[in-house]
């Protein structure tokens, strides 16, 4: 009666030690799963964020346009002030001019 509890006992640990091997395994096959679906999502949104560069790169270059135009409407600015002083001399000389060719008028 031993020999054959023993048999048993025997074989209910090997097959218990068969089930802990088999769940030991699934656990690292598990742990290996979750591994590659977080690098799956990663790499999903890598894909996202680089999917949306084009329109980084549009509006970088749009910017890059604003520059070069508020650059030359700063240089039209200066020429427009330029030509504002030109006048402005030209019209104080008319002034005085006037001033010495005119005779003044007299007020009642």
């Amino acid at each position: 009666m031993t020999a054959l509890l023993d048999t048993r006992r025997r074989a209910l640990r090997a097959s218990l030690d068969g089930i802990t091997r088999r769940v030991n395994a699934l656990e690292s096959y598990a742990d290996q799963v979750a591994q590659a679906d977080d690098r799956y999502r990663e790499l999903q949104q890598i894909q996202a964020l680089t999917d949306g560069s084009d329109d980084v790169l549009d509006f970088l270059a749009r910017t890059a346009g604003d520059d070069l135009a508020v650059a030359e409407i700063e240089g039209m600015t200066g020429k427009a002030a330029a030509v504002a002083d030109a006048f402005t001399v030209a019209l104080e000389s008319a002034k005085e001019a006037a001033v010495i060719a005119l005779p003044a008028r007299k007020t009642a």
